[in-house]
């Protein structure tokens, strides 16, 4: 199908989708027949986004295409093109009402249209070749409507198209490498428009006029503006696209050098595609380098935007803007090979509706390589004298009257940014040889500069304004040229793009090369208060970064750690510092493409990381900061702000700025607080994987704003909240969930507002990808909906609940809703659309407590007898006697209570009974009839003997004595001590019984019972739980006045909270420590608290050794230093012995044993396996023990070591160890004695999966010894798992053995017995592991099958080892089109990384190591989709190992082995900047940067530890920040 017969049915296509469109907003959907009418109802939406009305109408016009000229020959295009839209204007005529009356007949249709205006246009067509065109476009249109309302199929179709091309049109969009999000590069954008806009526009009221004129009405598509330069072209283009008229859409690009879009044909098609991506709803743009391909893309985007302008309820025309068509670079060396303009993008017909505005000045003529045909109008715009005041040439000549005029410029246009008067200073005196230049000269030429010649801005910090400067104008910086190097300009070459270029590079050069030696110098005075601020900008590492003859040098300066501590010192914002640190390093690996990554910069690189870490560590979200930094400390909202978004994590950055709304919310604080809403929205929606708990997290901060502070809230932050969400979510989608409300436009301003940003939150939930999340997040919304009393929006969300559970919940809210509106008649109709018992109750009680209210008693009555449930029953009767106490009928009330009581005794459930009995008791104690509430509670006393003893008996307690006690009854407090008896005797681990005592002490707290819960806290051994339970009695003393007694006990939490041993836990603790001493009045204290809350370095540093012990011993080993080696185990083994109990000290002691093994010294290893406090983890380094034993022959030794395995599954795999050591000696006898006893241990074992487990294992032993006696074993096994299993290890033995003719054999008998295996994982393990052995057996056409077969299986698998298993079989069958798609569908990152190593080794196996580095790359490119550092992290120095596998395979000497050692150390480098510790990928490390790695081993493990070492603190208390100007490790 060619495309220009597809764009001649377009219009056809635009108008049926508009039909449809309106058909879904009018809810006229009810009235159609068929199946279509459902399918349309459910896709509704989907045609609300203006990518799938494009793409909607294409599929229409396709097909009527297809049909017409298939069926129909002779026809010319034109009398096609007519036919078309004249057809689609009587469409666009046809009323809802005249379509429904047609009664979905195609017949009727035509009959219909031809008398609105059909038939008259027919008449008037030139010949019979139109009027047939006509006839057949118009039967064809009347069947496609009829269709598309009634056949399911046809709908169906449709659908499907447009979720293909949209599918792929996401894959393209989802493409991670150089992708951008869309709404972040429209937001840049209009940054630069905004800057460039005058405010206001004077004068140009005749040009606008022209312009509304040419966009509205005029058959012209294309309007050329031109003048010469500084004649106002930029202004009113700028401001024609900020302010354009009604109902046009304008793509607008701002060609520039300086301070625009940029000037080349990428910059264009980026910028331009991006603001084309919004009206699509693509929420991903990405560059494209290669010119051939983005001529399609962006004409295709052109289009698609332009249809769905065309598409939309009222057709907007779409008016492309492009400003400085002259500056384009093109024209800077047109001759050059693949020299492109921008002009050369667009289509040779521009597509309907779409209007094209240039601005330029009269020379250069249009490119050459243009191929739009467009109808061009040339309009000469007059010199506006405002902006020839600002500057011109008279201003020019006066500013260089100035000695120091041109170098001042010079140095301005060289830097890349701005700079001060102090440094313009020493730069002028650097060039010109002189010790010293007079600040006041260089202060009195840039002050008295005219006009627009030099621009001011401000670059201080604080309260401290600091202003700098740069070039006013592009035509500044070209007199600034011609200054420097006159004899390069003729007299005609002052427009020549090409001059232009070349005299810029070879003129600024020598001024560059000043400012790169300049900052070299500087910065080998250190770093501090005296640092230049350009040395801080990104201008000047972009600048010095150009120099690519010195790199090695320069990133050593410009990634030191105190440059990075200076900038913290000096802005004290750690998200901003962060920031740079991750951009700098970024573009660095970036910028040697990843493969030309040396050695010079990897300790740069690794410093610049630490210094990042180091400052994120005191950065990490600790729970109650938040709340004291807004409600105690008092901090500023710009400082708050700050600390939200310094959190690495982007969960925990979500939590805390939750905190901060919360705090806002309920303490009434100041509400400039409320601002980190919509830069914390801009930052989670900007990435582009977005994980369900992160977006229902956004879902409740918006959602917490308007339900608890409704109108409270400032229309511009509302504002700004609205617009975020909807430039991210395209606003487009927003309104058209808003045109799904009603009763929408009838609100208010500010309703409107509140509304629309629950609406946005809507928006939000419909992102979130898990359905429970999503279902969760739409119940949040229903319910901050009826919290804002907008009960009929709430409703129409609830439509688009689909899991039951929550739809049931969030309709109960919307009867609580309209019961707290007084609709009760209303709520009792929703009740009836609720199916859930539980929920259905709930709501049916509320409806009970309107109908009080309103004081329809008798009616309440009526609707309790509805509820069949006893306990729900009693509960509304508990509601319904509430209601009367609170109108004051006690008499009343004490009836219903008592006949609450008595409904409560047919609860089956003890303590479901019980909570019923006391909230009776509660009332009756309001009512004044304390005695008979005693008697009730004491009943409820009694009721614990009903449940059996142990755990559940003391839940059920401690909950009877929370409503007790919260209710006034003293026998609550009387059974505490039982309670906590209890407690101590049945709960038997230490952390669940100080979760129990601590929820008593937090009730008994409630009711004012501090002296007694102080008591019960002294029976908590945890001492997690205890500091938390002490900070409860803290919080209460502090509510009552008593300070001085509340920092005793908040002192006494803070020092048990110090012995807790998880890190993240302690600093928990501490924080809500830090928390009651600030409600305690001791601010400074608290602040002491908080800033000792973060992790221990020296623990966290210790964790990543000791975890990567063995890694770092084997890369020494293989080094051939083995003396270094064993120094690091003993020196990391005494540290760990060293160390306090924590929840690491057995995993450390796990490896120091593998550790001890490496480096040979077995006596150490079982030394430190026999300390060992956990059974398990002691009976796992015994069995490691056993295996190096077995390794090194020493198998005596290694049976006695078994004998100390007190775990049976572990014994029996010490045993196979051994056995398998035999079997590869001559001592097979023993061997097989060995792995019977092997088997005997296993099916000695009581527990049936541990047994089956132990069985295959030993099998697997025996199979090296006796095949036979193994398949015997193997046809008497009655579980088919097992027995598949034994069969693949027994194929995989015969391989190994040579014996392939059996072992295809008995693969074949492995397959059928996994064919019957119910457990998927399990199967398909099997399958996989069976496809590797028939491979290596030579059945490679059955191996390939059998690895389909895994395929098809792993689709339903959740289990990501298996995955692998299959990628690893399809990889060894050499299908890896297949394997990719399966890696396509593993969600999981750390496995992801896994997977691509394996392709990537397949790729370097078969010698396609140049595919081999696209894969890496790919696989990189992933990385921008993580949810957190630590994936990222994970994934990189899994990338890294796979590098290192590379390099096995590549010749030593070859460049292919240079390019891979840099690909290694970049992919380290991202691990590190992630948050990877040096040692984690320590292996790589040795490899790719030897020298580092032997000087860390010294200097951070071998290096005797300095004495008096004051703890580390915040980075930003210092002068110097964190090291101030120490070295760069200890």
């Amino acid at each position: 199908m060619a495309t220009m017969d597809r764009d001649t049915f377009i219009p056809l296509g635009t108008s049926i989708v508009k039909l449809l469109l309106i058909a879904s907003g009018q809810g006229a959907l009810a009235t159609a027949v068929g199946e279509g009418a459902g399918l349309l109802a459910k896709f509704r939406r989907t045609l609300e986004i203006g990518g799938n009305r494009a793409v909607f109408a294409e599929k229409i016009a396709d097909d009527a295409a297809k049909q017409l000229l298939r069926e129909h020959q002779g026809i010319s295009e034109a009398d096609w093109h007519v036919a078309a839209r004249q057809v689609a204007s009587l469409i666009d005529q046809l009323s809802e009402k005249e379509r429904l009356a047609a009664g979905y007949n195609w017949e009727e249709l035509r009959r219909t249209l031809l008398d609105l205006g059909g038939t008259d246009l027919r008449s008037d067509l030139a010949d019979e070749s139109a009027r047939q065109a006509f006839d057949w476009v118009l039967e064809v249109a009347c069947q496609r409507i009829a269709d598309c309302f009634t056949e399911k199929e046809a709908l169906a179709s449709i659908f499907d198209s447009v979720e293909e091309v949209r599918a792929g049109i996401q894959r393209l969009a989802d493409r991670p490498a150089g992708a951008s999000q869309t709404r972040a590069v429209v937001a840049d954008h209009l940054e630069v428009v905004r800057d460039l806009a005058p405010d206001p526009l004077e004068d140009r009221e005749r040009e606008l006029a022209e312009l509304e004129t040419f966009v509205r009405g005029s058959q012209d598509t294309w309007y050329a503006m031109e003048a010469g330069m500084i004649s106002g072209k930029t202004a009113l283009m700028s401001s024609f696209t900020l302010n354009p008229p009604s109902d046009v859409h304008i793509v607008s690009f701002f060609n520039r050098r300086m301070g625009g879009d940029g000037n080349d044909w990428r910059s264009f098609s980026f910028v331009a595609g991006a603001q084309l991506a919004e009206i699509l709803g693509d929420e991903y743009t990405e560059r494209v380098s290669e010119p051939a391909s983005q001529n399609t893309e962006f004409r295709q985007l052109l289009r698609r935007a332009a249809t769905a302008c065309q598409s939309d309820k009222k057709p907007r025309p779409l008016v492309l803007v492009i400003d400085g068509v002259d500056e384009d670079s093109y024209y800077e060396d047109p001759d050059a090979p693949g020299a492109k303009s921008i002009l050369s993008l667009l289509p040779r017909h521009l597509p309907e509706g779409v209007k094209l505005v240039t601005a330029s000045r009269p020379n250069p003529r249009m490119p050459e390589d243009i191929v739009c045909n467009a109808s061009r109008v040339v309009v000469s715009l007059k010199p506006s004298p405002i902006a020839q005041e600002k500057i011109n040439q008279k201003d020019i000549e006066t500013f260089f009257k100035s000695d120091l005029a041109v170098d001042i410029g010079a140095f301005l246009a060289a830097c890349g940014g701005s700079l001060t008067v102090d440094e313009l200073r020493q730069l002028i005196a650097r060039r010109r040889g002189l010790d010293n230049v007079p600040s006041r000269d260089v202060k009195a030429c840039v002050d008295h500069s005219p006009g627009r010649m030099l621009m001011r801005v401000n670059v201080g910090f604080g309260d401290r304004p600091i202003p700098s400067y740069t070039l006013g104008h592009d035509a500044v910086l070209r007199a600034v040229l011609r200054e420097i190097s006159p004899d390069s300009f003729g007299e005609d070459g002052w427009e020549d793009e090409v001059w232009w270029a070349q005299v810029r590079k070879k003129s600024l050069g020598p001024y560059r090369k000043i400012i790169q030696q300049w900052v070299m110098v500087r910065a080998g005075k250190g770093w501090g208060r005296a640092t230049p601020d350009y040395m801080l900008s990104d201008a000047c590492f972009d600048l010095m970064l150009s120099d690519e003859a010195n790199r090695g040098a320069i990133v050593k300066v410009m990634l030191d750690g105190c440059r990075y501590n200076e900038m913290l010192r000096r802005y004290g914002r750690k998200s901003l510092v962060l920031g740079v640190i991750e951009r700098e390093c970024v573009q660095l690996i970036e910028k040697s493409h990843g493969e030309c990554f040396d050695d010079a910069m990897t300790e740069p690189i690794l410093c610049a990381t630490e210094v990042r870490e180091r400052i994120a560590k005191f950065s990490r979200y600790i729970k109650q900061l938040p709340t004291v930094s807004v409600l105690y400390f008092v901090d500023a909202p710009d400082l708050v702000l700050d600390m939200v978004m310094a959190i690495d994590d982007r969960r925990d950055r979500l939590k805390a700025a939750k905190e901060v709304v919360e705090t806002t919310v309920n303490f009434g604080c100041e509400r400039s607080y409320l601002s980190v809403i919509p830069t914390v929205l801009n930052s989670e929606l900007s990435y582009q994987d977005r994980h369900s708990e992160n977006m229902f997290l956004l879902v409740d901060i918006l959602v917490l704003v308007v339900a608890e502070l409704g109108c409270n809230i400032d229309t511009d932050l509302k504002d700004q909240i609205v617009e975020v969400v909807a430039s991210v979510l395209l606003k487009s989608r927003l309104l058209g969930v808003f045109s799904r409300f009603g009763n929408i436009d009838a609100l208010d301003e500010g309703s409107y507002v509140d509304v629309s940003i629950m609406l946005a939150a809507g928006c939000v939930s419909e992102k979130i990808d898990d359905p429970g999340w999503r279902a969760k997040a739409l119940t949040h919304v229903v319910i901050g909906l009826v919290s804002a009393d907008r009960v009929d929006q709430a409703f129409d969300v609830v439509e688009r609940i689909d899991d039951p559970g929550w739809r049931a919940k969030a309709l109960t809210h919307v009867v609580i809703g309209l019961v707290s509106a007084d609709r009760v008649d209303q709520a009792f109709d929703v009740v009836e659309r609720i199916d859930d018992p539980g929920w259905r109750a709930k709501a049916l009680t509320h409806v009970v407590i309107g109908l009080v209210s309103a004081d329809r008693v008798d009616q309440a009555f009526d609707v309790v007898e509805r509820i069949d449930d006893p306990g729900w029953r009693a509960r509304a009767l508990v509601r319904v006697a509430g209601a009367l106490a609170q109108v004051g009928d006690n008499e009343r009330a004490r009836q219903v209570s008592e006949n609450a009581a008595d409904v409560a005794e047919q609860v089956d459930v003890p303590d479901w009974r019980a909570e019923i009995l006391v909230r009776v008791a509660g009332i009756l104690a309001q009512t004044g009839d304390i005695g008979r509430a005693r008697q009730l509670a004491e009943n409820v006393e009694r009721l614990a003997e009903q449940v059996q003893r142990g755990v559940q008996r003391v839940a059920f307690l401690e909950g009877v004595v929370a409503v007790l006690v919260r209710r006034g009854l003293i026998g609550g407090v009387r059974i505490v001590p039982e309670i906590v008896t209890a407690v101590v005797e049945q709960v038997h681990d230490d952390f669940s019984r100080g979760y129990i005592i601590d929820r008593l002490v937090g009730g008994l707290v409630g009711a004012g019972h501090v002296d007694q819960a102080f008591d019960v806290v002294e029976r908590i051994d945890d001492p997690g739980w205890r500091a938390r339970a002490l900070v409860r009695v803290a919080g209460a003393l502090a509510q009552v006045g008593d300070n001085e007694r509340a920092r005793q006990v908040s002192e006494n939490a803070a020092d048990v909270a110090e012995q807790v041993d998880a890190p993240s836990w302690r600093a928990e603790v501490l924080g809500r420590v830090a928390a009651a001493l600030a409600q305690a009045g001791d601010i400074q204290r608290a602040r002491q608290i908080f800033e000792t809350a973060n992790v221990d370095d020296r623990e966290i540093e210790l964790y990543h050794r000791a975890r990567s012990l063995v890694c770092i011993v084997d890369a020494l080993t293989q080094m051939g230093d083995k003396e270094r080696a064993r120094e690091v185990v003993e020196n990391i083994a005494n540290e760990v012995e060293r160390m306090k109990a924590s929840a690491w000290r057995t995993q450390d002691q796990e490896r120091v044993v593998d550790a001890y093994l490496r480096v040979g010294c077995f006596e150490k290893a079982l030394g430190v396996a026999e300390r060992m406090d956990d059974s398990w983890a002691r009976c796992k380094a015994l069995t490691s023990i056993v295996g190096w034993l077995s390794h090194m022959k020493r198998v005596a030794e290694a049976l006695n070591v078994a004998k100390r395995i007190a775990v049976s599954r572990l014994y029996v795999k010490a045993l196979v160890k051994v056995a398998s050591t035999l079997a590869g000696t001559a001592d097979t006898d023993r061997a097989k004695s060995v792995a019977e006893d092997a088997v005997s241990a296993a099916e000695q074992i009581e527990t049936p999966e541990a047994r089956a487990i132990a069985r295959k294992e030993a099998l697997s032993a025996l199979v090296w010894i006796d095949v036979d006696s193994v398949l015997e074993l193997a046809l008497k096994e009655p579980r088919v798992g097992v027995r598949a299993q034994i069969l693949a290890n027994v194929s995989e033995s015969l391989v190994r053995a040579g014996n392939s003719d059996r072992a295809k054999s008995v693969a074949e008998d492995a397959v059928s017995a996994a064919e019957l295996i119910e457990e998927i994982e399990v199967r398909t393990q099997i399958l996989a592991n069976v496809s590797e052995s028939l491979v290596r057996a030579g059945n490679s056409d059955r191996a390939k099958s059998v690895a389909e077969d895994a395929v098809n299986s792993v689709r339903s698998c959740y289990d990501y080892e298996t995955y692998l298993l299959v990628l690893e079989a399809l990889i060894g069958v050499g299908a890896i089109e297949e394997a990719l798609n399966v890696i396509s569908i593993i969600k999981s990152p750390s496995f992801r990384s896994r997977a691509h190593s394996v392709v990537i080794n397949y790729y370097v196996r078969c010698n396609s190591l140049v595919e081999a580095i696209n894969a890496l790359k790919s696989a990189l490119a992933e990385t921008e989709r993580f949810s957190t550092r630590t994936e990222v992290q994970d994934y990189c120095s899994v990338l890294a190992s796979a590098c290192l596998d590379v390099l096995d395979h590549i010749d030593g000497s070859s460049a292919m082995r240079e390019r891979w050692l840099g690909l290694a150390r970049s992919v380290l480098a991202r691990s590190w900047l992630y948050g990877a510790s040096v040692w984690d990928s320590f292996d790589v490390l040795v490899r790719v940067a030897p020298e580092l790695a032997v000087r860390l081993v010294d200097e951070r493990i071998l290096a005797e530890p300095e004495q008096g070492t004051a703890p580390e603190s915040d980075p930003d208390l210092g002068p110097e920040g964190p090291g101030g100007d120490t070295g760069s490790y200890r």
